[in-house]
């Protein structure tokens, strides 16, 4: 629906805010303790967290301030549902622009970690987005699901910015 630039951002931010923390959590999880590319001896690794929380949560925030890609989702689940039949649509609409974000954040996040933070060739990255593309993009699909619309009737209410009338 149709909202203010700066509902947009502030419901990018808050929603973003959850989505990093659990990719995050996720990523560093899978990293330590499932796939063991990361040395778990001395326990969770805080300041790779911070450092991926922050990274994630911006790209995820510039993410959500492009309108084309809501569009996009919308468009997709429009051709296959319509919005009266309320969690259906909801789920169809997450499918498009959950695999969009999906895609980049697990992507920067593992050559961020791989690459500059760890040293690794490129070729690092590309292994470790197809390690944990999978997990990443049911993570975030639950998380922006089940989010998606309480933050943005939280955004509307602290920006002023009603949600237009369905006829």
């Amino acid at each position: 629906m149709p909202m203010k630039t700066s509902t947009r951002f502030v419901k990018a931010a808050i929603l973003n805010t959850c989505v990093a923390l659990v990719l995050c959590t996720l990523c560093e999880f899978l990293a330590l303790y499932v796939f063991k590319t990361a040395d778990a001896s001395n326990g969770w690794i805080w300041p790779m967290f911070f450092i991926n929380f922050v990274f994630s949560w911006c790209i995820a925030t510039i993410l959500g301030m492009i309108p084309a890609i809501v569009d996009f989702g919308f468009n997709w689940a429009m051709k296959r549902s319509n919005p009266s039949e309320g969690a259906k649509f909801g789920l169809l609409v997450n499918i498009p622009i959950n695999t969009i974000y999906s895609v980049i954040l697990g992507y920067l996040v593992g050559a961020l970690d791989a690459c500059v933070l760890g040293g690794a060739p490129f070729i690092a990255s590309v292994f470790g987005f197809f390690q944990n593309i999978i997990p990443v993009w049911i993570a975030c699909f639950i998380v922006t699901f089940l989010l998606n619309g309480p933050v943005e009737g939280l955004a509307r209410k602290l920006c002023n910015d009603p949600a237009p009338q369905m006829h």
